[in-house]
């Protein structure tokens, strides 16, 4: 009795890797351009304002008892 070793195939044909290579491409591609696209809509925002802000010290919420503008 012979013994028939399998063969096994240990590559992909060159028309499927072309096409990995292609939506490899196509993948960075795109994320390069989204990530463009996100730092250009980010530098567009308005800066944050530089002068101190309305109870921008404080610790206490609203609500509290020693706030002057409550009423009981």
């Amino acid at each position: 009795m012979t013994e028939q070793v399998p063969s096994f195939v240990l590559a992909a044909g060159s028309s499927a890797s072309l096409f990995l290579i292609i939506v490899g491409v196509v993948l960075v591609v795109g994320l390069v351009l989204a990530f463009w696209v996100g730092s250009r809509r980010a530098g567009r925002k308005p800066k944050p304002p530089q002068g101190p802000q309305p109870r921008s010290d404080s610790w206490q919420p609203p609500d509290t008892p020693t706030d002057p503008h409550r009423r009981d």
